[in-house]
């Protein structure tokens, strides 16, 4: 199931719709893809995008789950472009490493 988070960490009441329908919701409340961020690690890839409109919240950053690595689903609602700048490179990172961790597990 879709997690959905603010950056503010309030809850976040339209949590339901969201994960009921992203893609829809995202194109109803005016998002289009800004950019799309391939992340490859340890022989492995994931894709990270990032939404943006005009208006409250003007970005938003969906990263797949990674169950080797306990990621969940998640999309990040951001204020501003210095949190998605800020929060797109922590989420590069984070999933490198999990990518790594999960390829030196035993299988």
């Amino acid at each position: 199931m879709l997690h959905v988070v603010r950056y503010d960490r309030q809850p976040e009441p339209r949590s339901a719709a969201i994960a009921a329908d992203m893609a829809g919701w995202l194109t109803n409340e005016g998002y289009a893809i800004f950019s799309t961020v391939v992340v490859n690690a340890a022989g492995q890839s994931m894709t990270i995008d990032v939404y943006h409109r005009d208006g409250p919240d003007p970005y938003a950053l969906y990263h797949p789950a990674f169950p080797p690595g306990g990621l969940r689903a998640t999309l990040y609602l951001l204020p501003d472009a210095h949190a998605m700048d800020d929060l797109l490179q922590r989420a590069q990172q984070m999933v490198a490493i999990l990518m790594a961790s999960a390829a030196k597990r035993p299988a």
